[in-house]
C-alpha cells in the first residue's frame, strides 16, 4: 500500500499539535513551574520521573487493547480519538493553571497530559509503521511527520516574540503581568494546541486508510512482553533510542536556565535562537530522509550522532555571556534535530516486521507503547537526573548565582548530554537489520499472506 500525498499530509497533520503540547512541557514546565510559582528544582524532577511510574501499566496495556481491537471499530483510530479529549483537558490544566497550585495537582495535570498523550501517540505510532512495507518509504511517513512536528514547534516557538510584538502596538494585555514572566503565552499556546487537536484529528479519521491484517493479536500481555523481550534487534533500538532521546532532554531541560543564566539571552533572543534551532529542522529533515534512502539507517544516525557531539562539545569553551556564539550550535543542532524521529520509528518499522514473521501477528501497538513508555522515561531520566544534581551543585533559579553556580550548570548542560549521545551512537552502530535483511523478511511475510492490503 503506497501513501498519497493528501493521505501523508492529513496523517502528518496531527503531530503540530501534538508537538504544540508537548515543547512547553520538556522547555517551559521547569521555568515557569520554579521560577513564578514557587515549586522546588528537586520537587519537579522528582513529579516528573513519578508520572513516569504509570506509564510501565497504561502503555503497555494501551498497546495490547489497539492491537486487539477489531478492524470495523477502527483498530488505531478508536484509540486516539479517546486520547483527543483527554490530552486537551491535561494541557489547559498544566499550562493555564488556576493560580499558585501544589505539588499534587501538578504531579496529577501531568500525568494526565502523558495518558492523552499515550492514547494517541502510541495508535498513531503503530499506524505509521504500518502504512507501508517499504524500507524507503518508511523513513518519508516518519519525515513527514516530524516536518509537521517541527513545524508545530516553530509555531510554539514564535509565539513570544509575536505576542511582545503586539504587547508594543497597542495590545497591553497580552504582555506578561510581570517582566519576563511566560503567561500568557503558555495560555495561548495550550488553547493553540487544543483548536488543532480538534482540527485535524477528525482530518485523519476521515482521509487516512487502516491496513487490515489476516492474524489478530492476542490479550496475552504476559506472552506478547516476553517476545518483545527475546527481539534482540528491538531491545537495542530501545536502548539506543532511549540514551539518545535522554542527552537530547536533558539538553531541553536546561536550555532556557543556561541561555538565561549562564549566556546572559534576553527571552526574546533565546527564543530566537531556538526560532533558528527548528527552522534549520525544517531544513535538515528531508536531507536526512534524503540520506537515508542512500545508507542504511543504523549507520546513518551514529554517524550524524557523533558529528553532532563533536560540535556540542565546543559549549565547553563557552564563557558567561556568550550567547551570540550559540548561534552556530544552534544551525547545526538543529540540521540533526529530528535525526531520532525520521530513523529510529523507521527502524522499529523494519523489527515489527521481523516480529510479525515470527509470531504470525502484528503486535505494532505493543512494540510502539514499550518504545513511548521508553521515550516518556527518557524524559523523566533527563529531568529526574539534571535538575535535582544541578540543585546539589549549587545552582539556584531564584537567587542571583555566583561563579561556582554558572559553572554547576554550563558543566551539567554540556556533559550530561555528551555522554547519553555517546552511548547511543555506539549502541546504534552494530544494529543489525540492514535495507537487505528487511527486505528479506518482507517477501516472507508477502509470500505467506499475514497482510492484507
Amino acid at each position: 500500500m503506497k501513501l498519497k500525498l493528501r493521505e501523508l499530509i492529513a496523517f502528518s497533520l496531527l503531530s503540530i499539535p501534538l508537538a504544540m503540547g508537548g515543547l512547553p512541557l520538556g522547555l517551559y514546565l521547569t521555568p515557569y513551574y520554579a521560577g513564578e510559582l514557587g515549586i522546588s528544582l528537586a520537587t519537579i524532577g522528582i513529579v516528573i520521573l513519578l508520572t513516569r511510574v504509570t506509564d510501565v501499566v497504561t502503555d503497555p496495556l494501551i498497546g495490547t487493547l489497539s492491537d486487539a481491537t477489531p478492524g470495523r471499530y477502527g483498530r488505531r483510530s478508536l484509540w486516539v480519538l479517546f486520547g483527543l479529549p483527554v490530552m486537551g483537558l491535561a494541557t489547559i490544566a498544566v499550562f493555564d493553571p488556576p493560580g499558585q497550585v501544589s505539588t499534587i495537582y501538578l504531579f496529577l495535570a501531568v500525568a494526565a497530559l502523558y495518558f492523552g498523550w499515550t492514547l494517541i501517540s502510541i495508535p498513531l505510532a503503530a499506524w505509521a509503521a504500518e502504512l507501508s512495507p517499504d524500507y524507503h518509504e518508511r523513513s518519508k511517513i516518519t519525515g513527514a511527520r516530524s516536518l509537521a512536528g517541527t513545524a508545530g514547534l516553530l509555531m510554539a516557538m514564535s509565539l513570544p516574540l509575536v505576542l511582545a510584538y503586539l504587547a508594543s502596538s497597542g495590545f497591553p494585555s497580552l504582555a506578561p503581568e510581570t517582566e519576563g514572566s511566560l503567561q500568557p503565552m503558555l495560555r495561548i499556546l495550550a488553547w493553540s494546541a487544543v483548536g488543532c487537536l480538534c482540527m485535524f484529528g477528525p482530518l485523519l479519521f476521515f482521509v487516512v486508510p487502516q491496513p487490515k491484517f489476516a492474524q489478530k493479536s492476542s490479550l496475552n500481555l504476559r506472552l506478547a512482553l516476553k517476545l518483545v523481550w527475546n527481539n534482540k534487534p528491538f531491545m537495542r533500538l530501545m536502548a539506543a533510542g532511549v540514551t539518545n532521546h535522554i542527552g537530547w532532554y536533558c539538553i531541553s531541560t536546561l536550555y532556557v536556565f543556561f541561555l538565561a543564566y549562564y549566556l546572559g539571552a534576553t527571552t526574546k533572543q533565546w527564543s530566537a535562537l531556538l526560532l533558528v534551532y527548528f527552522g534549520f529542522g525544517l531544513v535538515g529533515t528531508p536531507i536526512i530522509v534524503r540520506l537515508a534512502r542512500k545508507y542504511n539507517k543504523h549507520k546513518l544516525m551514529a554517524s550524524l550522532s557523533m558529528m553532532m557531539i563533536a560540535v556540542f562539545s565546543t559549549v565547553l569553551l563557552m564563557e558567561p555571556g556568550q550567547y551570540r556564539y550559540y548561534i552556530f550550535i544552534q544551525i547545526f543542532a538543529g540540521l540533526v534535530a529530528n535525526l531520532g524521529a525520521v530513523l529510529v520509528p523507521s527502524m522499529a518499522a523494519d523489527v515489527i516486521d521481523q516480529d510479525t514473521l515470527e509470531s504470525g501477528q502484528q503486535r505494532g501497538a505493543l512494540f510502539m507503547a514499550l518504545w513511548g513508555m521508553a521515550d516518556k522515561l527518557a524524559l523523566a531520566i533527563a529531568a529526574g537526573l539534571t535538575l535535582p544534581l544541578l540543585q546539589f551543585l549549587g545552582f539556584d533559579p531564584t537567587v542571583e548565582n555566583d561563579a561556582g553556580g554558572l559553572k554547576a550548570l554550563h558543566y551539567t548542560y554540556t556533559l550530561v548530554p555528551i555522554f547519553f549521545l555517546s552511548w547511543s551512537a555506539w549502541l546504534i552502530w552494530s544494529f543489525p537489520i540492514t535495507k537487505e535483511k528487511q527486505e528479506y523478511v518482507r517477501e516472507q511475510i508477502d509470500s505467506e499472506k499475514l497482510r492484507i492490503d
